[in-house]
């Protein structure tokens, strides 16, 4: 009886990991662009974030973007001088300095959407990104505001799965993931 009980729990252990990787190899999700009241870039990632940003704004899927957040440095690939050369004009651009965090970009993104009566958003990120923020801004979301979500290929067209990096990008996002899901961005990044 004892030995089919470990036999058990260790079979359902060991689908439970299969389960989990299996899930951690899928960050190709991303919804089709909609007018949105903002388009949100998150820092991080490369050049890719912006020229997805800067594609939906010049479609006219909105007519603000938001940096969160935005750096100063002309190199910097969430910069306010990269997204004018991308055709995003300053007037249009809102930006904020303070965001360290996947977590950090959804609560501040809800309180500047708030500050300027907005209900709906597209988020752009990074494909290997999508899944940890579609997570944390749904989680976050308490005040119902209208998230999609919009994947970023890299600046080179690559897939994340076809980079070099793409080992990185999968171990590091598995690791995030399951720390976001068990709610350490809480603790980590208050």
């Amino acid at each position: 009886m004892k030995t089919r009980i470990i036999s058990a729990v260790v079979l359902l252990i060991g689908m439970l990991m299969i389960g989990i990787l299996m899930s951690s190899l899928s960050h190709n999700y991303t919804d089709d662009p909609a007018e949105s009241d903002l388009i949100v870039l998150l820092g991080g990632g490369d050049e890719g974030r912006m020229a997805k940003a800067a594609e939906l704004y010049k479609e006219g899927y909105s007519d603000k973007v938001l940096i969160t957040p935005v750096r100063v440095s002309k190199e910097a690939k969430q910069s306010v001088d990269l997204a004018n050369e991308y055709g995003i004009p300053t007037e249009d651009l809102i930006t904020e300095e303070d965001a360290s965090s996947t977590y950090k970009n959804a609560t501040i993104t809800m309180d500047i959407m708030d500050k300027y009566n907005m209900d709906s958003a597209m988020i752009v990120t990074s494909d290997y990104h999508i899944k940890r923020s579609k997570f944390v801004f749904e989680e976050e979301n308490s005040r119902g505001l209208d998230f999609s979500y919009i994947a970023a290929l890299s600046d080179d067209g690559e897939r994340w799965y076809e980079s070099e990096h793409a080992l990185y990008y999968w171990i590091t996002e598995l690791v995030k993931n399951a720390g976001y899901r068990i709610g350490l961005y809480h603790w980590i990044d208050p």
